[in-house]
């Protein structure tokens, strides 16, 4: 059992088959995902795939980092914050630190912020 299917215990929630698949593949992959990617590699239904998605953002497991494509690209919540650049060219992703630290305002909780820098990588740029 991976780190995520445990929060998901914690949680209150089964570990079903479809959960099980969907979250091993996001604890192997590393860095920036989509549903679609998740959809390529696995046969499971959409159905499932995205109810799990839903459910690992409103456990604040993953969060939603932009949009690409019309497709909405996730990541897990990592304790450092960071933001991304995004090449316009080939569509390569980097990370970025912030130094911007965890604000808090009134009246709201789980407050997060994200930012995309877009730009030509060097190999584009040439």
């Amino acid at each position: 059992m991976n780190w995520v299917q445990k929060a998901l215990k914690v949680a209150g929630y089964k570990i079903t088959p479809p959960r099980e698949q969907v979250t091993d593949w996001i604890v192997a992959k590393d860095g920036v995902f989509s549903a679609k990617e998740i959809l390529d590699d696995m046969s499971l239904d959409k159905v499932s795939v995205y109810r799990t998605i839903d459910l690992l953002v409103s456990l604040d497991i993953i969060h939603p980092i932009m949009q690409l494509h019309g497709e909405e690209h996730y990541e897990i919540h990592e304790k450092k914050h960071h933001h991304h650049v995004v090449c316009t060219g080939c569509e390569k992703m980097d990370c970025v630190s912030c130094d911007v630290s965890r604000k808090s305002i009134a009246g709201f909780k789980k407050l997060h912020h994200s930012m995309v820098f877009t730009g030509l990588c060097t190999s584009c740029a040439s």
